[in-house]
């Protein structure tokens, strides 16, 4: 597997408060890993409607609405450099909205997407779990969600949920980057789905090997395991209780362990959880994959 590298990390930015947010974690993170930003902000066609919601920019016609998000956008990029001392570029692009922040993170081959989650423009919504999840799905780099609640940067405590889907383990590695980078502790979350003896003996010997791992790394860790039930809500919920500041997950869970009406695992959890979330696509191999490091 390809080492987790964060040298350029992407921003959408849409100036609501979330993405206000997502600039500072963002910032924070391009600071510790001494990596570059990208702020993009897409722009749809309701440039005649921005006037009536935001006035103060004085919008009177489209080229006037591109020059004003064009300045806003370098006023916040030049805020976020002199705060963190981080190299920022700025990006104006039109279309849809998740396309374009796929498109751009592969065109400039972006290592990492921090994007505010609900937040709104004033005019359409702008990342509503839906359209986070749409990103979620379709960036090939992890994606860090965050909510309006998540004012705290950095990450002294990260949730590493391990359940019994294919490639659960694949995240480790990039929860022990984080964790190097960050100072942090990994809370390992075992997500058994099984009552069988044998079953949960391969479960915990899967967990053994996480922990050898951590310890191999010098990471400080604790160990808790939750069966049954929805694995969503006792992820959120675990992670609340300690004052976690990151869960980190695969986006490929199978939504029959979590419930069908509630979507699937990684939906409920980009969705629902007030503390930021990292989303990492699974590598697929050819083969069955028994080690994940």
């Amino acid at each position: 597997m390809k080492a987790f590298n964060i040298q350029k990390i992407l921003i959408p930015v849409d100036f609501s408060e979330t993405s206000m947010i997502a600039i500072e974690h963002a910032g924070f993170a391009a600071q510790v890993l001494k990596a570059d930003l990208v702020l993009l902000h897409v722009v749809e066609k309701h440039w005649e409607k921005f006037s009536i919601v935001a006035p103060e920019m004085r919008v009177n016609a489209p080229s006037d609405f591109i020059n004003a998000i064009e300045k806003r956008l370098e006023e916040t990029a030049a805020a976020i450099r002199s705060k963190y001392g981080v190299k920022s570029t700025c990006i104006t692009a039109d279309g849809n909205i998740f396309n374009e922040i796929v498109s751009v993170s592969k065109e400039h081959k972006v290592d990492l997407v921090v994007m505010g989650t609900h937040g709104t423009s004033g005019v359409v919504e702008f990342f509503v779990g839906s359209n986070t999840y749409k990103v979620v799905t379709e960036s090939i780099c992890p994606v860090l969600s965050v909510r309006a609640h998540a004012t705290k940067v950095g990450f002294r405590e990260i949730v590493l949920p391990i359940d019994d889907s294919a490639h659960s383990r694949q995240k480790v590695n990039h929860a022990v980057v984080i964790a190097k980078q960050f100072n942090s502790r990994i809370n390992i979350l075992g997500l058994p789905d099984t009552d069988d003896d044998g079953e949960m003996k391969k479960f915990e010997f899967k967990l053994d090997q996480i922990e050898e791992y951590l310890k191999k790394h010098d990471i400080s860790f604790t160990r808790k395991s939750i069966n049954g039930g929805n694995q969503a809500k006792h992820t959120y919920e675990y992670a609340k209780s300690i004052n976690a500041d990151l869960i980190v997950i695969m986006t490929d869970q199978d939504e029959t362990l979590t419930g069908r009406l509630l979507g699937t695992y990684a939906q409920q959890i980009v969705n629902h959880s007030k503390i930021p979330v990292m989303s990492i696509q699974p590598v697929v191999a050819d083969t069955p994959w028994v080690h994940p490091y």
